[in-house]
C-alpha cells in the first residue's frame, strides 16, 4: 500500500512539473524578435511549419487544432508579421488574425520631393503601386499636399491609403497657418509659391526673404525666373539620373513648358514639389518691408539679396568670380 502511494504520489509530481514546465515554455517564455512572412496562398500546415521551423512555435500540431478549431483560411493574411521566437500558438494565430502584429516599414520623405520621388521610394519598399499612386495625386492635384515626414505603412497597403494619410498631416499640420495667417492667394497659389521657395532656400531663416522676393515680383507683374520651375518642367535627367537637373542652360530656360517661369508671367499652373511647414509659413508670413526683387546664391548655401537689377548683376559676377 506504501508502495502505491508513493507511486502515485512519484506520479504526481512529475506530472506537475512536466505540466508547469508546459506552461512555462508555451505560454510565459518569448524570446527574440523577428519578421515572418505569410505568401499568398499559404495553407495553415505550411505556415505552421514554418513558424516552428523559425522558432516561434513549439508545435505546429497545436498551432493546426486551434485554427481548425477558431479561424478560417481568410484568417491567414498573406503580409509580414513582428513576432518572436517561443510565442504561444494561441497568441500568434490571434496576433495574425487581428493584424496588431503586422509589420510595418518606416520610409521618410524629404521636403522639397515631388511626387514622382515619393512614389519611387514607395515602390522601393513595396509599399504601394506607384503607378496608382501618382494617379491618385494627380487626379486630386494632391502635389504640394504630400506632408514631408516619416510614415509607417505596410507593404501593399491601398494608393488611397498611402495619399491620405500624407494629405492628413498636411491638414493636421499646415492648414491651420491659413487661418492664421489670411492671405489674398488661395490655398494653391500660396503652395505653388512655397514649393518654389522649398527648392530654394537652404537655410530657414532666409525662407521668409525668398518669399518675399517672389511675392514682390507677383505684385509688380515680374517673371518670376525661378530655376526650379524649369527643373520641374525638364522633369526626369538620365544624364544626372535624378530630377532637378543641375546646371541650367539657356536652351533649358526656353523650355515652352507652362511651368517655366522663365517664359510665362505669374505662377505656374501648380505646386511643383511638397513643401516643408516652415516654407508655407514663410508664404503666408513672408519678411515685412523687404523690397528685394533678386538673389544670388553667394557660394555658401545662402543668398544674397538686392534691390536693382545692376547691383544684382554686380554681385552675380562677384560670386561668379570666387
Amino acid at each position: 500500500m506504501n508502495k502505491r502511494v508513493w507511486i502515485a504520489a512519484g506520479s504526481a509530481v512529475f506530472a506537475a512539473a512536466a505540466l508547469a514546465l508546459f506552461v512555462k515554455l508555451h505560454y510565459f517564455q518569448t524570446g527574440e524578435p523577428l519578421v515572418f512572412e505569410i505568401l499568398p496562398g499559404q495553407t495553415a500546415s505550411e505556415v505552421a511549419k514554418n513558424l516552428q521551423t523559425r522558432g516561434v512555435i513549439y508545435s505546429p500540431f497545436w498551432f493546426k487544432l486551434l485554427f481548425r478549431l477558431s479561424s478560417s483560411s481568410k484568417d491567414l493574411k498573406a503580409g509580414k508579421y513582428d513576432l518572436r521566437t517561443s510565442m504561444p500558438a494561441e497568441s500568434v494565430l490571434n496576433c495574425i488574425k487581428s493584424g496588431q502584429c503586422l509589420h510595418l516599414t518606416k520610409i521618410t520623405t524629404l521636403e522639397g520631393w515631388r511626387s514622382e520621388e515619393i512614389a519611387e521610394v514607395l515602390a522601393a519598399n513595396d509599399i504601394t503601386n506607384p503607378r496608382a499612386f501618382l494617379d491618385i495625386v494627380r487626379t486630386r492635384n494632391l502635389e504640394g499636399k504630400l506632408f514631408p515626414s516619416t510614415y509607417y505603412f505596410a507593404e501593399n497597403t491601398p494608393a488611397q491609403a498611402v495619399a491620405d494619410a500624407m494629405t492628413a498631416q498636411y491638414n493636421r499640420r499646415v492648414k491651420p497657418l491659413f487661418h492664421q495667417y489670411p492671405t489674398s492667394l488661395t490655398e494653391r497659389e500660396a503652395l505653388t509659391v512655397a514649393s518654389i521657395v522649398e527648392r530654394e532656400a537652404v537655410f530657414h531663416d532666409e525662407r521668409p526673404k525668398i518669399a518675399a522676393v517672389y511675392l514682390n515680383r507677383l505684385k509688380i507683374g515680374k517673371r518670376l525666373e525661378a530655376d526650379p520651375t524649369v527643373q520641374y518642367a525638364l522633369g526626369f535627367n538620365f544624364r544626372e539620373n535624378r530630377y532637378w537637373k543641375k546646371g541650367l542652360t539657356y536652351k533649358d530656360l526656353r523650355d515652352p513648358s507652362p511651368y517655366n517661369t522663365y517664359r510665362h508671367n505669374g505662377l505656374p499652373p501648380a505646386p511643383i514639389a511638397n513643401p516643408s511647414y516652415e516654407s508655407v509659413l514663410a508664404v503666408l508670413n513672408p519678411e515685412p518691408d523687404f523690397d528685394a526683387i533678386y538673389f544670388v546664391a553667394d557660394n555658401t548655401g545662402r543668398h544674397d539679396f538686392s534691390r536693382t537689377y545692376d547691383e544684382h548683376i554686380f554681385k552675380k559676377n562677384k560670386y561668379r568670380r570666387k
